[in-house]
């Protein structure tokens, strides 16, 4: 499998992203080939979809905003588009909340304030699933090919893991999830819960090469992945929290504790 980073100039509000980023491929005297994925940071994709704020231009700030950034030590206005964009609000640490946006758990909702400029702010790609399929249409016409795979990427921290690991947040084109169940081990005991994460597992391998930082490379061509191609994928990356192995026992762990200091007093 191999990897390749594609450089972009600086991406500006409402800047038509698509359109340069398939200039810039053949620029670079690339093409897209059959069996590629290609992956693209979130954030360039909110930028040219013009989802940046401007922190100075949010005044109604609501009550709970007030309280979880005095909680939280944070911008009240950071906060107040934090709960915008969220639908549930889970709980937080300094300087951070966890948010559920769109069927995942996500530091801040997603909201990035890194690259987004002075009192700038900028906010998690709209109609995420539209996108991503749009993308792939385009660029499969484009380059003339039948199997594609495209994802778009952010990042996350998990339970106990210090830094942060790749995410797919939207894929199109491929089977994101591998379902194991059934499958024999070497031993010819049939597996019972492995589930592999095609779609995070790539977007990992390509964090190595998207960047974060000032290099702007925020998109990645892997080739040679072996994955299956689908205009219908079967499976999806979320889950319920009810299936959720760290919801489930964490929320039990909370309550648990919860209990034992009300016993206590």
């Amino acid at each position: 499998m191999k990897l390749f980073s594609v450089s972009l100039p600086l991406i500006k509000e409402n800047d038509p992203l698509l359109r340069i980023l398939i200039e810039q491929i053949k620029r670079e005297g690339e093409s897209l080939k059959e069996g590629d994925v290609i992956v693209i940071a979130e954030k360039v994709i909110a930028t040219s979809q013009g989802r940046v704020r401007i922190l100075s231009d949010v005044k109604n700030i609501s009550d709970k905003a007030k309280d979880l950034a005095n909680k939280y030590d944070m911008d009240e206005r950071y906060v107040e588009l934090i709960l915008e964009e969220s639908s549930m609000i889970l709980g937080g640490l300094t300087h951070v909340i966890l948010a559920k946006v769109n069927d995942f758990l996500i530091a801040n909702a997603g909201i990035d304030q890194s690259n987004a400029g002075p009192n700038k702010v900028i906010l998690l790609p709209e109609n995420l699933n539209q996108v991503v399929w749009e993308y792939w249409r385009d660029l499969k016409k484009e380059f003339k090919i039948k199997n594609l795979g495209l994802i778009i990427a952010d990042s996350r921290v998990q339970p106990l893991r210090k830094g942060t690991i790749g995410i797919a947040i939207a894929t199109a084109g491929f089977e994101p999830i591998e379902d194991l169940r059934g499958h024999p081990d070497l031993f010819n005991r049939p597996l019972e819960i492995t589930m592999r994460a095609i779609a995070d597992d790539l977007t990992s391998a390509a964090q190595f090469l998207l960047s974060e930082a000032d290099q702007q490379t925020p998109v990645v061509i892997i080739r040679g992945s072996n994955i299956e191609f689908t205009e219908n994928p079967q499976l999806t990356t979320e889950m319920p929290p009810e299936e959720c192995l760290y919801m489930n026992i964490f929320s039990k762990y909370l309550l648990k504790k919860k209990e034992d200091s009300i016993d206590k007093i």
